[in-house]
């Protein structure tokens, strides 16, 4: 049973799910660090992380800073799921060995309140993935130990592909009460479309 704070998280998620906020990446398609643009007067990357903070502790960044505030290790810049594998070996460095909620930096409307949604719907499956537009969401995902020992053998097989993870454990697949909170920003014209959200909301 999940028991709830004023604020609408879990009282327990903070003290038992981990989080990254991937900041690394090529950002090809943007053409700029998409961590680190300004979005209403933060970073990309610090609104993710401001999401986080309530549910998840510790938070790292993989790749760099960002504005975000977070202890910054090393991206190994092969993918989000060696991401996802160099984050969780740094966490389980620090004594946090339990599930991890991954979150690209790119997702400016993501919320504590769907982040949680994602965390409850973990249950007892390896994973717990949300579904939007009839597509995975694998980077605003909570991933339990049993995954993150399949994405260190893919690693190390040479995977890459976040979606070869999946296909080899249990995912959980949520409908979010918003999917909007997942859009994500992958071109410059993403981009001026999520400004003139917050400013036509």
């Amino acid at each position: 049973m999940c028991i709830f704070a004023e604020d609408g998280i879990p009282a327990s998620a903070m003290h038992i799910v981990h989080g990254l906020v991937l900041t690394g990446g090529t950002s090809s398609r943007m053409g700029a660090d998409k961590a680190t643009i300004d979005f209403d007067g933060l970073t990309l990357a610090a609104r993710v992380a401001r999401a986080l903070a309530p549910v998840a502790r510790p938070v790292l960044a993989v790749g760099h800073d960002a504005g975000t505030g977070l202890e910054a290790i090393d991206d190994p810049k092969d993918g989000p799921l060696a991401a996802l594998v160099a984050g969780a070996d740094a966490l389980a460095a620090r004594n946090a060995d339990g599930p991890i909620v991954l979150v690209a930096c790119d997702l400016p409307f993501v919320t504590s309140r769907v982040l949680t949604e994602v965390i409850v719907g973990l249950g007892e499956a390896a994973a717990a993935v949300p579904v939007v537009g009839g597509r995975d969401q694998p980077l605003a995902a909570c991933y339990g130990p049993r995954a993150l020992s399949v994405a260190r053998r893919l690693v190390a097989e040479g995977e890459r592909s976040m979606r070869a993870l999946l296909e080899q454990i249990d995912v959980a697949r949520l409908t979010v009460a918003d999917a909007g909170d997942l859009a994500d920003v992958d071109t410059p014209a993403d981009l001026n479309d999520a400004r003139r959200r917050v400013e036509h909301p």
